[in-house]
């Protein structure tokens, strides 16, 4: 099922890459690499749980059209509960964003879109069955990059994910490559 959704993913991009590259200017932007804090929000209460907070890894690859910022984002979450089990959570989306200039060396872009979201839980309290659950999430990102050359840029990213199943939050230091 993963397989098939990356594949479908991929070749919608590589489509809408080569429709549009000779109309619009359709251009490779970025690619970027995230580390961070990740924590989960239950659906039912919206009140954090500290005890599953963990460890978040992500990864974009983003284009300009114009103006406007499509990007495949991939975020991986390593989390460890003490008191019931292992869990973590994946998520592929596809996002739109715009960037903004606050200076020659401090941007701000913003995200949201629609994704594949993958929530798993082994319950020690259930011979460590796994429980796996995915659903649609719509995720939200902010990234603000300080440009240390004019490539390559630090900065924050903070990511929220609101789903069916367990609103996912994360804050990121992020390494941003521009083409």
């Amino acid at each position: 099922m993963k397989k098939m959704i990356l594949s479908i993913v991929i070749i919608t991009l590589f489509c809408f890459n080569s429709t549009l590259a000779q109309e619009n200017k359709l251009q490779l932007k970025s690619t970027s690499l995230g580390i961070g804090l990740s924590g989960l929000s239950s659906d039912n209460t919206g009140i954090s749980d500290t005890s599953t907070a963990g460890f978040s890894v992500n990864l974009d690859v983003s284009v300009n059209l114009n103006k406007h910022i499509f990007s495949l984002y991939l975020n991986k979450d390593f989390k460890l509960n003490l008191f019931d089990g292992r869990e973590h959570y994946n998520q592929l989306n596809a996002t739109y964003g715009r960037e903004f200039e606050l200076n020659n060396w401090l941007k701000l872009e913003g995200h949201l879109g629609l994704g594949y979201f993958n929530y798993s839980v082994k319950n020690s309290s259930t011979n460590f069955n796994t429980n796996e659950e995915s659903t649609i999430g719509f995720p939200l990102r902010v990234k603000l990059i300080f440009y240390t050359r004019k490539n390559f840029g630090i900065g924050i990213n903070p990511n929220l994910n609101l789903n069916s199943l367990i609103n996912t939050y994360s804050v990121n230091i992020v390494f941003q490559y521009n083409f």
